[in-house]
């Protein structure tokens, strides 16, 4: 038997699924919204958290001074003068190589034997003043290192710098960065750039052999180093490594049982031995015998 609707009906079944078709459209996008908010959220938490970035431009603008391991000093007036020219210099040298990956827009000296870099005061300046500030002043001049002259030229305002394949003792990597009295802490590591009988370069290593704080205060919005000390975080001890890699000695009593053992087990073996020797004696002697048997019986 057919059902027959009304036109009215129809309307009305129309209309409801449209409304449901409406509704699931709604929820579906409204379940959309909730996960993208989520992850928004999720993301934005993170990323307020993660002080990657921080760390690497930390040890981008430190990477000249920790080369040359300064003492602690209070005060960018008080650094040693020699140190922090040298990490204006050298630390300039390696920005440039970091960011441009060549210096093929810098000028070579003249001097064929030589073809030393030429690296303009400007550009020394420009480094130092995004590590100390603009505010301070380097006098530019010549100095000698322990194994090169590095000669400031008053005519071009360059300096020359030799060519050489490293430079320094250490390579820096950010470990943490906080806040404490007024000013922000940078805690870096110290990785050795060779081998502890200077040898061999070591570049495979990742571990610090120490840790310094840097001591960076506010100053017109920015932060800007201001002192070095002693940081709290102390390298793993070569010694506490080394004895976690030995296996424990026995202790006296542990000897003592292991000798014991030792002698319990070779006792038990002669004994076998001992009990052993008249079985063979025994089955040596059977065949005997019964051969000598054998040689008697014709006879009787």
């Amino acid at each position: 038997m057919k059902t027959y609707m009304t036109p009215e009906e129809h309307a009305r079944l129309h209309r409801r699924r449209a409304r449901q078709t409406l509704g699931l459209l709604i929820a579906v996008l409204a379940l959309v919204g909730i996960v993208t908010v989520v992850r928004a959220g999720v993301k934005g938490v993170a990323t307020l958290f993660d002080d990657t970035q921080q760390k690497a431009e930390y040890e981008d603008r430190l990477e000249g001074l920790v080369l040359f391991d300064p003492l602690p000093f209070d005060g960018i007036e008080n650094i040693d003068d020699l140190t922090l020219r040298e990490a204006a210099v050298w630390g300039c040298v390696y920005s440039i190589q970091e960011t441009q990956g060549s210096f093929d827009n810098y000028n070579t000296d003249p001097d064929p034997d030589t073809e030393q870099l030429l690296l303009p005061s400007v550009d020394v300046d420009a480094y130092l003043a995004k590590l100390v500030g603009p505010s301070f002043k380097l006098t530019h001049k010549s100095f000698e290192m322990d194994d090169m002259t590095v000669e400031f030229d008053e005519t071009t305002q360059c300096y020359k710098i030799p060519v050489t394949g490293s430079v320094g003792t250490f390579r820096a990597t950010v470990t943490r960065l906080f806040k404490k009295d007024g000013l922000l802490h940078v805690t870096v590591g110290y990785i050795p750039t060779q081998s502890s009988d200077d040898s061999i370069l070591n570049n495979s290593s990742d571990t610090p052999t120490k840790y310094m704080d840097y001591l960076f205060s506010r100053q017109s919005g920015s932060w800007y180093l201001t002192g070095l000390t002693d940081s709290e975080t102390k390298p793993e001890s070569a010694d506490s490594a080394a004895s976690a890699a030995e296996p424990a000695p026995l202790a006296e009593s542990e000897v003592n049982d292991a000798i014991l053992a030792t002698a319990g087990d070779s006792a038990a073996a002669s004994a076998v031995a001992e009990e052993a020797a008249p079985v063979e004696e025994a089955a040596e002697s059977t065949p005997a015998e019964s051969t000598e048997a054998s040689s008697e019986s014709p006879a009787a």
